[in-house]
This record gives C-alpha cells, structure tokens and sequence, in this order.
C-alpha cells in the first residue's frame, strides 16, 4: 500500500489556498507541483479500478465453479445410481475392487413436508425478520419505531472513469 503524509498534505494544501483562493484550478495545478498528491490519488484511482475489475472477474469465476461444481455433483449421484444397478445385476451387496469398496446400503427414512401449513405450530419455527424498508418510511415520516433508530453510515467515495 502507500504511505501518504496526510497531515503534511493538509497543511500544503491550506497554505495553498490562501494564496490561490476560490481558483480550483491554480489550487489544484500548485498543489500537484508541491506534493504528491495527485499522483498518489491516481494510483489509488488506478488500483480501485483494478480491484473493481478483478472483484467482477472473481465473481464470474465463481459463479463458473459453482454451476461445474453442481454438473459434478449431479455426475457422482448417476454414477452412484449406475454403480447401485450394477451390483443388483451381479447379484451383491458388497464387493472389494482394487479400487474401492462398493456397497449396497439399506434404504434410509426421511421426512418429506407434504403440506407446511398441517404441521402443529410447536414442531415448526418462526424467523422474525424487520422490514427495513417499512421501519425507514415510518420513522422518516417522523414516526417512532420501537427497538430502532437512526445511525449514521460513513462518509463514502465516488469515482467515474472517464
């Protein structure tokens, strides 16, 4: 990362002011030839786009590995089914290949839901979700909402690339 001399920055940066004013420009053109700043701001630029196009690159990846991951899951189930019908036809429950014991297990009980609203309210749980959208309209509406109020989030940074 880089070490950047914040308060020497704003103390430059000050100083400059009073002597260019409300001049944007000449502030801006001072400033770069007395610090380093706005090189230090386009790198910063430069690597948050960076990361920006490396995040969405990531994410694509991933979402590639999970659809492959789930074809591979699917393959393993029909192999597993093919290797099942295989040893019905050979007539065995268990055999030992160089590879690998096989065997045939007895079918497991599970519990399938038919109808949720049937089941007896004691064999079910509840998850109680706020509806922050709903609580934000009330209370910007001057309205108090129990068990909330309002935080402030960090000051954020835009950046456009032209």
């Amino acid at each position: 990362m880089y070490y950047i001399k914040f308060e020497e920055i704003r103390e430059m940066s000050d100083h400059i002011r009073l002597l260019t004013g409300d001049d944007q420009d000449t502030f801006l053109d001072t400033l770069d030839g007395e610090t380093d700043a706005m090189d230090i701001l386009g790198k910063l630029i430069q690597e948050r786009t960076e990361c920006s196009a490396n995040e969405a690159t990531v994410k694509d990846l991933a979402a590639t590995y999970t659809a492959r991951a789930k074809r591979l899951s699917a393959k393993q189930d029909a192999l597993s089914i093919t290797i099942g019908h295989l040893l019905d036809a050979m007539g065995q429950t268990k055999i030992q290949h160089a590879l690998g014991t096989v065997s045939r297990t007895k079918p497991r009980k599970k519990v399938v839901v038919v109808d949720p609203h049937d089941i007896p309210s004691q064999l079910t749980t509840v998850i109680v979700k706020p509806d922050m959208a709903a609580i934000k309209k009330q209370m910007d509406a001057g309205e108090l909402v129990p068990g909330c109020e309002y935080q402030m989030g960090s000051a954020s940074v835009t950046v456009r690339i032209k």
